[in-house]
């Protein structure tokens, strides 16, 4: 029993003083709390709006395609409009999904991109998602919102 206890006690050790190196090579690293960055991010705020706007748009589609059908007279007539409406509402929901997917996009890569200036302006080597670190680093999150909120736009291509 005591030589286990030796020997874990040897191990646990050798891998402090294994870390210890690396530890100290490591040099400063900032946290960022990435969900506080979205919510107060006005692009991404806009984004979110937009995008609620056009998933309205998508359910009225959807609600009204769904009374036409109800009105149609003829089992015929009722299946082609099921067919039509059916493309029509598939086409919208496409580009809706592929609007979503291009704005958020966009916004990650703005945050991503002033995460990375704000961290290099301070000389920190890392930055980690604050809901990942216990204790430690230097939170860099409003200077990230301030930052992005008074970038000015890049123009649109």
């Amino acid at each position: 029993m005591k030589n286990l206890k030796s020997a874990m006690f040897g191990a646990m050790l050798t891998a402090i003083l294994a870390i210890c190196p690396l530890a100290a090579n490591a040099g400063e690293f900032a946290v960022v709390d990435v969900n506080s960055v979205v919510e107060n991010y006005t692009k991404a705020q806009e984004v979110a709006a937009d995008l609620k706007v056009k998933e309205s748009e998508l359910q009225k589609f959807l609600k009204d395609a769904q009374e036409q059908i109800e009105k149609a007279k003829t089992p015929v007539e009722k299946q082609a409009l099921e067919k039509k409406l059916g493309e029509q509402f598939e086409l919208k929901r496409k580009a809706y999904l592929n609007s979503q997917a291009d704005k958020w996009q966009a916004v990650e890569k703005d945050i991503i991109d002033t995460i990375s200036s704000v961290a290099a302006k301070r000389k920190s080597d890392m930055v980690f998602n604050k809901s990942a670190v216990i204790v430690g680093g230097t939170d860099i999150t409003d200077e990230v919102v301030k930052q992005l909120n008074t970038a000015k736009p890049v123009p649109k291509k």
